[in-house]
């Protein structure tokens, strides 16, 4: 079982690689939605639920995030602040070790940060976020995890020194 929970790693991984390459916001949730999904399995098959719980809330926030801008009720700020407390809540109600509360602090800001419609400040923000799972993932063993949140920082940062030279470039010309 083991094996089965580094393949869906390995999944969210690839996943959450490509969401930091994403300009554009909807291919962005959907590759966040995609490493949700994988994320949930892995963590599930090892017991650490504390992971498990914001993910599985990150599937429904994402699915409800894709509708804003079609259906109005999407778009209202209530929204980002009900998954926020579904997180909170469900996180409390599975509570067995401190160590739980940094997924779901992590998962607060990454509800704010993909709720924005810049798709800049939604990597600014992601960094935090892959810190505080990158300490949750030493903590229970997810070494798949601890990879993909130092890939995830790497890539965040090679994103914005791109951005960078591409602005560099325009000024110049």
């Amino acid at each position: 079982m083991h094996w089965i929970a580094q393949i869906f790693g390995l999944g969210a991984m690839i996943a959450l690689f490509s969401i930091y390459q994403q300009n554009d916001r909807r291919r962005l949730l959907c590759c966040k939605l995609t490493a949700d999904v994988c994320w949930v399995v892995h963590y599930c098959i090892l017991g650490a639920y504390g992971g498990m719980v914001p993910n599985f809330v990150g599937i429904f926030r994402e699915l409800v995030f894709l509708q804003r801008g079609k259906k109005p009720w999407a778009d209202k700020p209530f929204i980002p602040v009900l998954f926020i407390l579904i997180n909170w809540g469900i996180g409390a109600f599975t509570f067995s070790s401190p160590i739980q509360i940094l997924p779901i602090a992590a998962s607060t800001f990454v509800t704010v940060s993909l709720w924005l419609r810049r798709p800049t400040l939604t990597k600014v923000i992601s960094v935090p976020v892959s810190v505080t799972f990158l300490i949750y993932d030493a903590c229970v063993g997810s070494y798949i995890g601890m990879i993909n949140e130092s890939i995830a920082i790497i890539s965040i940062l090679l994103n914005a020194i791109q951005n960078q030279r591409q602005k560099e470039k325009q000024t110049n010309s």
